[in-house]
């Protein structure tokens, strides 16, 4: 019977000072990668986890052999008939004999057969490696080793079950000290088995798990703020923060003065969040309270004094604000204009008072656009157009430039603007994220496209394209907002003609204009395919839609939704074959110049049969089209299927009789061009069986 090998739980718990709350999460992420990928196919092992806090980066590997795999390599050497010197030197250096190298294909090899380490040896070489495997956004050095953590170390806990994994770094050697949270835990305490290392650190009041933190965070920040009646503002970037700022949160409800409350709400709560970390109480509608939360670390004694402490260093802050917005609000925004001339947006594409003016006149322009089909105020929207930059040169917004744009609104209000000038202003910079909403109102869509445009159509001719993943002036996320804004507040606008308007605005010469318009609608399309994807469309979908798809993005959108809604019919796939073939025949033949084929020109009954079929549903399908029903408009299309698979197998395009072959051709390229009204069939794949 075999012996059975003993299986040990391993833990490792590096211990340093304080690590930034950014630095954990990707620590945590390679130290459970790089142990996997060290551990793979030295020895035998169960789960690895990782866990950690500011100050505790913890690996567990639970079910380690008590020794490493054996193992057996091949290393080639030198061709069978070498020299017996060269043999022999090759053998020796893998402690074999000449004799037994093994030939195969004309090459000998040495194989070499080793026994597995212990599991102490094994993970005692796995740390000081996985150590230094571990990449930071800063590095520290800070003894004679010169050894480089992204902070200093202050103890490695190292056990294989109830054994030290002896190993030193950086001057610390392991042992099984468990050190709890630095002011309010007691001495360290000697760990006897991994399993109980979560429980010895929550006595030593920190909390390893981060989900555990999470939630106990979660929990105690709706305890905090339950006599307000009020819920703390939903924030996940600074949840996440504050999980790995402190190893045991402790929330101290804290309150505004009245005079406060007076501030910009979003400017209050951009203090209490960005500067000091706390979290803003706000009304079930989400309206602001006059409270906020603070989160310490460790025991929940004494939290009036810290409560204290947390509203002063906040008055002073929001002292601070109040003082920036009534320098602000000594003048007008439109006072502020003739500033933007001294500040520079980009060193080929002048000042912001001319992109402002460019924003201006390209706004005018989408108006004058869409003055037929989807009329604005004209005059509310040039307003918000002058105004929209005015807020950079304000005290408020030079502090905090997360407030551009909002603070813009709040100045135009108090300046007696229109709410809809007002609300444009606020909104210019929407969507300021993928998911975030776009402008409320057409005024404040067209100002905000506007700008977008603009600024994709400056770095476009400024030679600022994105490469790769960098992409430092956000275009992406500034062409992702602009198919945005078309798409959800319906602009009939042509993106291609907007585009090329927009690039011929700048002031840097382009040599070749409709060259430089087509790659910047190429990379506006690509966002577009990103969106259409992210709503689960197929690729092959999408692509199917692009031709066309940004002069009228709205319908765009109809055409891939009504694709996708007749593709489900399971004769589908024949057609999209069937049309496919179509193409290729056209394109073989070089023949889509859209002559419109002549029935008393054909021959066969299934000439005649098609081109009826043909002309009763293009000109039904044309009318639902022409209403915006592309899916009742591609179903009338697809009735010809019958008639189209009949051609197919009754007559032959490719025919010597040339009159007779021009028109097949042209009665294939009308049927070609009433599918593309809707989409390329040519573009699909077939569907998995």
């Amino acid at each position: 019977m075999a012996k059975k090998i003993k299986l040990n739980d391993f833990l490792l718990d590096i211990h340093t000072e304080p690590f930034p709350a950014r630095f954990v999460p990707p620590a945590l992420d390679q130290l459970q990668l790089n142990a996997s990928k060290w551990l793979a196919g030295k020895i035998e092992h169960g789960d690895i986890a990782v866990a950690g806090t500011l100050r505790h980066l913890i690996l567990t590997v639970k079910g380690v052999a008590s020794k490493g795999l054996d193992k057996t390599e091949r290393f080639k050497g030198p061709k069978v008939g070498a020299p017996a010197p060269a043999l022999e030197g090759f053998a020796r250096k893998y402690g074999l004999e000449a004799s037994a190298l093994i030939p195969e294909g004309g090459v000998l090899y040495a194989e070499v057969h080793s026994k597995g380490e212990a599991a102490p040896a094994l993970l005692a070489a796995m740390i000081p490696e996985l150590m230094k495997s571990l990449q930071f956004p800063k590095f520290m050095t800070w003894e004679e080793s010169g050894f480089k953590f992204g902070r200093p170390l202050r103890a490695i806990t190292a056990l294989l079950g109830d054994k030290v994994v002896a190993v030193t770094v950086a001057g610390v050697k392991s042992g099984r000290a468990v050190y709890g949270h630095p002011v309010l835990a007691k001495a360290p305490q000697n760990l006897k088995d991994p399993a109980k290392h979560a429980v010895v650190l929550r006595q030593g009041l920190v909390i390893a798990d981060p989900e555990e933190r999470r939630q106990y965070l979660l929990k105690a920040l709706a305890q905090a703020t339950k006599p307000t009646g009020g819920v703390t503002e939903p924030d996940e970037a600074l949840i996440d923060e504050t999980v790995f700022m402190v190893e045991h949160p402790v929330p101290v409800l804290g309150k505004l003065r009245d005079a406060h409350m007076v501030l910009p709400a979003e400017l209050l709560k951009l203090v209490m969040k960005k500067q000091l970390k706390f979290f803003p109480v706000v009304t079930k509608s989400g309206l602001l309270h006059p409270y906020f939360v603070g989160v310490r670390d460790g025991l929940s004694s004494g939290n009036e004094l810290v409560r204290e402490g947390y509203q002063r260093v906040l008055e002073a802050r929001f002292n601070d604000a109040a003082f920036f917005v009534g320098r602000d609000a000594a003048s007008t925004l439109e006072s502020k204009l003739p500033l933007l001339e001294r500040v520079t947006y980009q060193k080929a594409l002048g000042s912001m008072s001319q992109k402002a003016a460019r924003v201006s006149e390209l706004s005018s322009w989408i108006c004058e656009r869409l003055r037929q089909t989807a009329p604005v105020d004209e005059q509310a929207v040039a307003r918000a157009a002058k105004l929209a930059y005015a807020d950079l040169v304000t005290d408020v917004v030079k502090e905090f430039p997360e407030l551009q744009g909002h603070m813009g609104g709040v100045y135009a209000r108090k300046d007696g603007e229109s709410e809809k000038v007002a609300l444009a202003v606020e909104q210019f910079y929407y969507p300021v994220a993928a998911k975030s909403p776009a402008p409320a109102t057409a005024e404040g869509a067209v100002v905000s496209l506007a700008g977008k445009l603009d600024s994709l159509a400056g770095c476009f001719a400024a030679g600022m394209i994105p490469t790769g993943s960098a992409d430092p002036y956000a275009l992406r996320r500034q062409a992702l907002g602009a198919i945005r804004i078309v798409l959800e507040k319906q602009l009939p606008l042509d993106l291609d003609e907007a585009i090329a308007r927009a690039l011929a605005l700048q002031p840097v010469a382009t040599p070749e204009p409709a060259k430089l318009a087509a790659q910047l609608a190429d990379f506006v399309w690509g966002r577009a395919q990103s969106l259409f994807e992210d709503m689960s469309f197929a690729v092959d979908e999408v692509r199917s839609v692009r031709a066309g798809a940004l002069k009228n993005f709205p319908d765009a959108f109809l055409r891939l939704a009504a694709l996708r809604a007749v593709r489900r019919d399971p004769a589908f796939d024949s057609l999209a074959a069937a049309f496919k073939r179509a193409s290729n025949i056209l394109k073989q033949a070089r023949s889509e110049d859209g002559a419109a084929p002549e029935r008393a020109l054909l021959r066969d009954q299934a000439d005649f049969d098609l081109y009826d079929a043909l002309v009763a549903a293009e000109g039904s399908a044309n009318d639902r089209i022409v209403r915006g029903d592309f899916e009742g408009g591609l179903k009338t299309l697809v009735s010809v299927k019958p008639h189209l698979d009949a051609f197919f197998e009754k007559v032959m395009v490719m025919v010597e009789d040339e009159a007779l072959k021009r028109q097949r051709l042209a009665l294939l390229s009308k049927l070609v061009r009433a599918f593309r009204r809707v989409a390329d069939l040519s573009e699909l794949q077939a569907s998995a069986s």
